[in-house]
């Protein structure tokens, strides 16, 4: 929901999606105002019914034309519309979207010139998904000024997320960001956001060496707060890139900051071929009649929230296989969108190993021993399985305490490498 602007004819667009639903306007400004008319109304011209709803924007528009917008005083040398913009986009880049738009309206009353103001708007429009509205106040940004940086990055942006969301292929969309930062770095060569945003849009279009080229070139700058995050995407890359994903989905998946449930089963799948190393080590059952695949599935437990999964048949390929650590719950349920942990994985790390050695003792192995870990007690749930994972090196300690943080998350890098690991510990070669 975006917070209504003072009084103004561009306000009309931002009360524009609360037109049917009287009970979502917002308590002041002009929210307020529209519930006092349709309150005082007695013949149903305002009911969200009406057939006359040209009365109900024509009594406003005369509202509005009376109020006009309304600046602020500066209350202080520091009170100036480029501090509430800066300060709105590190809310922004946190996904505090609220605190954003209030500092970006702040901006606005205090300069409702400043081009920076509608970047904003731009940018808090593009996160609710909402396109439109987002290229139409970048169009606001470029009349103000043709030649503000900070809106020809936005465009880069939003035409990423944009081609992103709406499931296109890189080649349709990646022009149009391309100019967008193209124009940019002509304007200001030596400007971080440029080259951090130009390797994230690399990255939506599953370039790594373009993207890692441009997180180097942030890196050489050396200034300002995204230096560290242009670090932490070059590991990421450099992890994927010895992982080696044979697969565009194995590429996708990497780029997660923090894999799912579904995801990790989609990864054994594609990548590691697991479906394929199980059936080669299972022994072959001898049958007396021939069975069709829901026969052979008959009794076996399925999920229940499955349904809407987009890898419900990747899914269901991991609960026949019966992979330790990806089971159901309790419930019946998969919880296909649960993050994991590192203690999870650990699990399905153990449970792998198992299916492809055959080694039942693997499940049992550490357990009565000394804690490894100052952070895991010998009789956490997923002690051995971390004990076993640390060992055979597909997963890793801190260096300098030597912590596992068994509830930190994984990352879609940090999952190919471990596939990868274990593939090498088995010497299987794809």
């Amino acid at each position: 929901m975006y917070i209504i602007r003072r009084a103004s004819f561009e306000s009309l667009f931002h009360i524009m999606p609360y037109k049917n639903n009287y009970k979502q306007l917002p308590e002041k400004g002009i929210g307020a105002l529209l519930m006092r008319f349709r309150h005082c109304d007695k013949s149903g011209l305002f009911s969200p019914h009406s057939s006359t709803l040209q009365g109900y924007w024509l009594v406003l528009i005369l509202s509005l034309s009376a109020c006009g917008s309304r600046a602020v005083v500066q209350q202080s040398p520091l009170d100036t519309a480029t501090n509430h913009y800066i300060r709105g986009l590190a809310h922004f880049e946190r996904n505090d979207l609220i605190t954003a738009q209030r500092e970006f309206d702040r901006a606005r009353m205090l300069d409702i010139d400043f081009p920076g103001v509608y970047v904003g708007y731009a940018l808090v429009a593009m996160e609710h998904q909402d396109f439109f509205r987002s290229r139409k106040e970048l169009e606001m940004a470029f009349h103000k000024d043709n030649d503000y940086v900070d809106a020809h990055i936005a465009r880069g942006r939003i035409a990423t997320r944009e081609g992103v969301i709406r499931g296109e292929k890189p080649d349709k969309w990646l022009p149009e960001a391309l100019r967008g930062y193209k124009k940019a770095r002509e304007l200001a060569p030596e400007y971080p956001p440029i080259h951090y945003h130009l390797g994230k849009t690399y990255l939506q279009a599953h370039n790594l060496p373009l993207a890692r080229k441009a997180f180097t070139r942030l890196l050489e700058i050396n200034r300002g707060p995204l230096v560290e995050k242009a670090m932490s995407q070059i590991e990421q890359i450099q992890m994927i890139e010895r992982a080696a994903p044979g697969t565009e989905m194995g590429i996708k998946i990497g780029l997660v900051p923090e894999i799912s449930r579904a995801e990790l089963a989609v990864l054994l799948l594609a990548e590691m071929k697991l479906g394929e190393l199980v059936e080669k080590r299972r022994p072959v059952k001898p049958s007396n009649s021939f069975q069709t695949p829901t026969q052979n599935r008959a009794g076996a437990i399925e999920a229940v929230d499955l349904e809407s999964s987009w890898a419900k048949a990747w899914i269901e390929e991991i609960l026949e296989l019966g992979v330790p650590g990806l089971e159901l719950f309790p419930d019946r349920t998969f919880q296909p969108d649960q993050s994991l942990t590192r203690a999870n994985y650990a699990l399905v790390n153990q449970g792998v190993l198992i299916l492809l050695s055959g080694d039942q003792d693997l499940s049992t192995r550490y357990i009565g021993e000394a804690t490894r870990f100052p952070d895991v007690r010998g009789d956490f749930y997923a002690y051995n399985a971390i004990s076993l994972s640390t060992e055979r090196g597909l997963m890793k300690t801190d260096k300098r305490t030597g912590h596992f943080f068994p509830e930190r998350t994984v990352s879609g890098a940090e999952a190919l490498l471990m596939i990868r690991e274990m593939q090498n510990s088995f010497r299987m070669e794809f």
